[in-house]
């Protein structure tokens, strides 16, 4: 079976036990984008979901090929994408859920609907606000 080169590493995460949570954010990707990468492989039959319905997957390959070109074929269609300078990057990921949206956005002088779409591409948004430790 050939994967793409996320596809190849979120069946390793899953192969550790890490969660879906995990992977998001060692990936810097979306819990959405993570749940998308395990629809598709359950349905290429390279992974099993649990039986007991906990987001547990059991890996079925041994063996896959990676395709280096792949990535574009799978990229999601995504509306605007905006670049994220360096310091901004870590200021969000240290001060997410710790202080307000609006008050980031305030700090950073950029408005809120430009730092909401900043924060869904470091894969932090989401219905739960999650705390990163350094």
């Amino acid at each position: 079976m050939i994967l793409t080169k996320k596809e190849a590493v979120v069946i390793e995460m899953i192969r550790k036990r890490l969660t879906r949570k995990d992977i998001a954010r060692k990936l810097v990707i979306s819990i959405y984008e993570v749940d998308n990468i395990v629809s598709r492989l359950v349905e290429r039959s390279a992974i099993q979901r649990s039986e007991f319905g906990r987001g547990e997957c059991k890996v079925l390959l041994d063996a896959y090929e990676i395709n280096d070109n792949s990535e574009q074929l799978f990229k999601s269609k995504k509306g605007i994408e905006v670049l994220i300078p360096e310091k901004y990057e870590e200021y969000i990921r240290n001060q997410y859920g710790v202080i307000p949206r609006r008050e980031i956005a305030k700090q950073l002088n950029l408005n809120k609907v430009t730092l909401n779409q900043m924060i869904m591409q470091l894969g932090l948004g989401g219905k739960e606000m999650v705390q990163i430790n350094k």
